[in-house]
């Protein structure tokens, strides 16, 4: 069972919890703070070398704007495996994907490798399942720009679709239900009660209505409720398939025997009483389909989101720029010297380090693994190294990582789990005949389908919920035409994700085919070729997004991530002052879009401006927005 059963319950613990951060305005006369990208001049960085270690979109981004904006820079990108984009992975056909035995940051043996072993039937098109990033929300306009622009196509992605299905084990005896019903069932009741109250209710002095208008604002109301709820002429609530050969049905909620020569016979109405037993929104994220960032329009590059970094590594290796893979960053140091990062990365296989020298270093990776990394030169307490606040504030984020019951103002949680900075998120995904949820074909002996089908609309995407541990079921949002479609058969967080990060692969499998199964035991039995992957388990990433929560109360939390922010300079000893800033941390860890690639492509534009201007700030957000709203959606 997930933390919160609604949304009711979460803002109830957490009353300040925002969804989107609140920035700080811009000072626009003096150059203390700006929230807008300043480019590079050219030549800026003129025989200047900057490291980025990490190619997730974030550094692959930092990577491409300082190439494209011809600052001069020498840029090279450090990745410690075998393919670039970090999170955003996409899995295909003879891919081997393997975890970490467990989810420790250091010293994790791999775990058990698993193959990718999806089939592709003559005429389908390639499968592959987003173990990652798998949408693309239309208001991310810095994302949908640069894929313009690199010449990635894209498709939309359905994020909800009306036959999609909810089914919780104590609601309507444990059966699964079609979403149209209960969403306008719910509706209709709604505006069947308001049409009735619309006086009493517009009396109500909060509302501000003038007096002397109630009598038109109720009429006013009234006519809403029809058109909202579906309401007939007097105000009542009752589907019906109309008259035959009208246009006067009542049936937005679906029906029992679809229309067709016939006008069919509608779904009957839930109660009332039955819905609110049913508590259908509690627990299985409903509503999220309406909340801002999944509202429609959203998109998917087309053969897969690692389209994405793709396009940007061959945009970075087109302007001059260097990917190194399997190059895993071992220690990060300063040299007093020649006032430049020294950069230590193993050989894989080998115990060889090669040493890379950078006039500016910029991370991608998780920040805690920087606790392993980070010379104590760089780190230790007073004036050397980074700059005090930034030394601190990552402190702040390994005690969130590593001990977070220590961070200040850290409250027990009811259920006992104690989450980290880098939040736990499980996935698992199954390949399976397209007819398990698109419908059998139509008999051409009888032309008509299967009984078990009859009022059954077919599903083209979407997601269907439940409150068991799998939590959602993702259907292919194209290729509608093939014979086989890859799902994904699990996506859960926090408690539930923690524990399904310690089980063995088969176990995962297991337990995601039985909770498919509630839907219909068919469509679970028809599952194949499963894959399970645990992101707090995945070696060099540990987690699925930055939890800024578990940094500490919430001014606290705020005022380290923008100290983060800003980046550091280095403490020169001669002249007694800190170096322009050029160490840098980007990421989605490191916006307000915790969670997105958008984030990260924010993150990335912000420190270029800090590089072209180093003498203004970034715009500090007044307070963090809080993932569980951002990401999970509750």
């Amino acid at each position: 069972m997930a933390q919160y059963k609604s949304r009711k319950e979460f803002l109830q613990d957490n009353p300040r919890a925002t969804a989107f951060a609140a920035l700080a305005e811009a000072t626009r006369q003096q150059n203390e703070i700006t929230d807008k990208a300043i480019p590079l001049k050219p030549g800026q960085l003129k025989d200047k070398e900057v490291i980025i270690v990490g190619s997730g979109v974030g550094g692959l981004t930092t990577a491409y704007e300082l190439l494209a904006q011809k600052s001069g820079a020498k840029v090279t990108v450090l990745e410690a495996q075998n393919r670039t984009g970090g999170r955003c992975l996409s899995l295909r056909t003879g891919d081997v994907l393997t975890e970490d035995a467990n989810s420790k940051l250091f010293d994790s043996e791999p775990g058990e490798p698993q193959v990718v072993r999806f089939k592709r039937p003559t005429g389908d098109a390639e499968p592959y399942l987003n173990a990652g990033p798998g949408r693309i929300p239309s208001s991310h306009k810095r994302l949908l720009h640069y894929l313009k622009k690199f010449s990635v196509e894209v498709e939309v992605y359905i994020m909800n679709s009306e036959s999609n299905l909810v089914q919780k084990d104590k609601s309507f005896g444990g059966e699964a239900m079609v979403y149209r019903r209960l969403d306008h069932n719910t509706r209709g009741w709604l505006a069947h009660m308001v049409y009735e109250e619309a006086d009493r209710l517009l009396r109500n002095p909060k509302l501000g209505i003038n007096q002397d208008q109630i009598k038109n604002r109720v009429e006013e109301l009234q006519s809403l409720m029809i058109s909202f709820g579906e309401l007939d002429a007097d105000g009542k609530y009752a589907a019906t398939a109309g008259t035959p050969g009208f246009e006067d049905g009542k049936t937005r909620a679906g029906y029992k025997e679809l229309p067709g020569v016939a006008a069919g016979i509608v779904a009957d109405v839930l109660s009332f009483d039955s819905l609110l037993e049913s508590k259908f929104w509690e627990s299985t994220r409903f509503y999220q389909p309406v909340d801002f960032l999944w509202q429609p329009t959203l998109f998917q590059p087309v053969g897969g989101m690692d389209q994405v970094q793709h396009a940007f590594a061959q945009q970075v290796a087109a302007l001059g720029g260097d990917i190194h893979l399997n190059s895993p960053v071992k220690k990060i140091d300063w040299c007093e010297d020649t006032k430049k990062f020294k950069v230590y990365v193993s050989q894989v296989g080998t115990e060889d380090v090669i040493e890379y020298k950078a006039d500016y270093c910029v991370c991608n990776l998780a920040m805690p693994f920087l606790k392993g990394i980070l010379s104590e030169s760089l780190m230790r307490k007073g004036k050397s190294g980074f700059e005090g606040r930034f030394k601190d504030a990552l402190h702040a984020v390994y005690v969130a990582q590593f001990t977070p019951t220590k961070a200040p103002g850290y409250k027990p949680r009811k259920d006992k789990y104690v989450p980290h900075f880098l939040a736990n998120t499980t996935k698992v995904g199954w390949q399976a005949d397209r007819h398990l949820w698109q419908g059998s074909p139509i008999n051409p002996a009888t032309g008509s389908v299967e009984d078990s089908e009859v009022g059954v609309v077919p599903i083209f995407g979407g997601i269907s919920w439940t409150d068991n541990d799998i939590q959602q079921i993702w259907y292919p949002s194209t290729a509608y035409q093939d014979k086989k479609g890859v799902l994904t058969g699990a996506y859960n967080f926090d408690k539930i994700a923690h524990k399904w990060g310690k089980m063995p692969i088969k176990k995962r499998l297991h337990h995601a085919r039985e909770h498919a199964k509630k839907f219909n035991e068919k469509f679970g039995e028809g599952l194949d070729d499963g894959l399970a992957i645990a992101w707090q388990n995945m070696p060099y990433i540990k987690g699925g997004w930055a939890y800024w929560q578990a940094v500490g109360e919430s001014e606290y939390a705020t005022n380290q991530y923008n100290a983060i922010s800003q980046g550091s300079g280095i403490y020169d000893e001669n002249s007694d002052t800190y170096s322009i800033p050029c160490f840098f941390i980007v990421g989605d860890q490191i916006s307000s879009l915790p969670g997105w690639q958008e984030g990260a492509i924010a993150a990335a534009i912000k420190v270029i401006s800090r590089m072209a201007k180093p003498e203004l700030e970034i715009a500090p957000l007044k307070r963090l927005p809080d993932t569980r709203l951002m990401v999970e959606g509750i």
